[in-house]
């Protein structure tokens, strides 16, 4: 019973993506405004040290307000199985519209490397926490794998203008 409602769910939502098809210059639009709020602009752009040099990039935040504005989309992460030492993982996005779908499957080990050493997870928010940070970085690649390239940059740079420029929030916010 719980397939088929599963089957009728996924159903419903590609004949809604196909009876109400995105206009992608509003998506655009919209896209553009949300990242001239300051409090996204902030989490937008990742940055970390790596050999020497600064790794960046767009975070899951800034690819799920993208990806919430594009419309039409389904994405996430699902933990397929779980045993005493890893489990695997399912992340995914799902361009209802167009058909296009990334997903990913990936084991993560529940341990923890440290500057001590690797410390392996028994407590069980310890691996949620784990599971779910390393399904948002797979949800993030999946999400910037559907939607266009350009859509993407231009967001990124929206969000470079509005820290410049200090924009508090939208003026119709």
């Amino acid at each position: 019973m719980k397939v088929s409602r599963e089957v009728q769910s996924v159903q419903a939502a590609l004949v809604i993506a196909k009876k109400f098809p995105r206009d992608e210059t509003e998506a655009y639009n919209r896209i553009m405004k949300s990242c001239q709020r300051k409090s996204l602009a902030e989490q937008a752009i990742y940055e970390y040290p790596r050999g020497g040099t600064k790794v960046t990039g767009p975070s899951i935040r800034l690819a799920e307000a993208i990806a919430q504005n594009w419309g039409n989309l389904e994405f996430g992460v699902n933990e397929l199985d779980r045993d005493n030492k890893s489990s695997t993982m399912e992340a995914y996005c799902w361009d209802l519209e167009t058909n296009t779908k990334r997903s990913m499957i990936f084991q993560v080990d529940h341990k923890r490397d440290t500057k001590q050493g690797s410390k392996d997870l028994t407590d069980s928010r310890d691996i949620y926490e784990l599971t779910a940070n390393m399904g948002a970085r797979r949800v993030r690649a999946c999400i910037l794998a559907v939607i266009p390239g350009d859509i993407t940059d231009a967001a990124e740079e929206e969000c470079k203008k509005t820290l410049k420029a200090g924009n508090k929030e939208p003026l119709v916010d």
